[in-house]
C-alpha cells in the first residue's frame, strides 16, 4: 500500500488546521539527545516544574477542570505516585506521557515533580504519547483519531503500520479516521463528550452533512442513545429516498424539449445522465432535414 499523505475532513481542517501538532525543530528519525549529566532510562528524579514543558504533539487536547482539581487534591495528600515520562533537551524536559499529572501538580502548588528521562526519536515520543493515552482511555474519539492521523501524515505510515504500533485492528484505525470527515459542529460536540464514538460511527455513515448536523443536534437535545440514533438514521434514509427528484428533472427536460421544438421546428431529445450531466440531441430523418438544421445553426 502506498504511504500517501491523508487529508483531513473539512470539519477537522477548519477546526485544527492542516498540520496539527507537528514538530519542526529536528529530523523525525533523530534521537532527542539529553545533556551528558542527565542519565536516561533510569530511576525517577525530581525536576523543577518550571523546566517542564508540554508536548506539542500530545494527542490529548482537552483536560477537564473538575478532573484536574480532583487529581490535584489527591496529589496534595499523597504526592505524585507515578512519575511522568520526559525527554530532555538543553535543560528543558518535554513531556512524553503524564501531562495531566503535570498540570495537576502545578495546581497543587508543587515546585518539583518526579520524572523518568527517556531517549527517543520524535516518532517514539508521539507513539508513546498515543499509547499511554489510549491504554488509559484518556482520549475522546476526536483526539484519538487526530493522533492516528498525525502518525500517518507526519511519518508516512499506513493504517496497517499504525495498527501494529498501537496494538489495534486496522479496521479500528479506519473507523477513527472517518470521524475526522464529520462537519466541524459535530466534531466540537464529540470533543465536549456531548456525542460518543458510537454516535459518530452512525453519523459518518450518512454521507450528508446537513442530515448529519440535524441528527447530531437532535441527539444532544434529547440525549438519544446510539440505538435510538440508528433507528432515526434508518428512517431518515428512507424518507430521503422517497421524493422522486428524477420525476422533477424529467418534467424540466420535457419542457425544454417542447420549447426547442416550438422555436426551431426540429425534433429534439433531452436525456439526463449521472452526476447532473446530460445531452441534447437534434434529430433528422434525411439529408434534406440535416441541411435545413445545418443552415439554421450556421446563421
Amino acid at each position: 500500500m502506498q504511504k500517501n499523505k491523508i487529508q483531513l475532513g473539512k470539519g477537522m481542517a477548519a477546526l485544527l488546521g492542516n498540520n496539527p501538532g507537528s514538530y519542526t525543530d529536528s529530523p523525525s528519525d533523530a534521537p532527542i539527545e539529553p545533556k551528558k549529566e542527565v542519565k536516561v532510562e533510569t530511576q525517577p528524579m525530581l525536576v523543577d516544574v518550571d523546566k517542564i514543558v508540554a508536548n506539542k504533539a500530545q494527542p490529548r487536547k482537552i483536560f477537564k477542570e473538575k478532573e484536574l482539581l480532583e487529581l490535584s487534591e489527591s496529589i496534595k495528600e499523597n504526592g505524585v505516585i507515578q512519575p511522568i515520562i520526559v525527554v530532555e533537551r538543553d535543560g528543558i524536559f518535554e513531556i512524553i506521557a503524564g501531562e495531566r499529572r503535570y498540570r495537576a501538580s502545578k495546581l497543587a502548588g508543587l515546585t518539583k515533580i518526579p520524572v523518568v528521562v527517556k531517549r527517543a526519536t520524535k516518532k517514539d515520543v508521539l507513539v508513546m504519547s498515543i499509547i499511554e493515552n489510549v491504554q488509559r482511555s484518556d482520549l475522546n474519539c476526536v483526539e484519538e483519531a487526530l493522533a492516528y492521523f498525525q502518525l500517518m501524515n507526519e511519518f508516512e505510515l499506513t493504517q496497517e503500520e499504525v495498527a501494529k504500533k498501537i496494538g489495534k485492528e486496522r479496521s479500528t484505525i479506519a473507523n477513527f479516521l472517518r470521524v475526522l470527515k464529520l462537519p466541524k459542529e459535530v466534531i466540537v460536540s464529540l470533543q465536549k463528550d456531548l456525542l460518543s464514538f458510537g454516535h459518530a460511527k452512525v453519523l459518518v455513515s450518512l454521507n450528508d452533512d446537513e442530515l448529519i448536523k440535524r441528527l447530531a443536534n437532535e441527539v444532544v437535545a434529547k440525549t438519544l442513545s446510539v440505538r435510538e440514533l440508528e433507528e432515526i438514521a434508518k428512517k431518515s434514509k428512507k424518507i430521503s429516498k422517497k421524493p422522486d427528484s428524477n420525476k422533477f428533472i424529467a418534467e424540466q427536460y420535457g419542457q425544454l424539449k417542447n420549447k426547442l421544438e416550438q422555436k426551431t421546428g426540429y425534433h429534439f431529445d433531452v436525456k439526463s445522465k449521472k452526476n447532473g450531466a446530460g445531452e441534447i440531441t437534434i434529430k433528422f430523418s434525411n439529408e434534406a432535414e440535416f441541411n435545413d438544421i445545418f443552415s439554421y445553426l450556421m446563421k
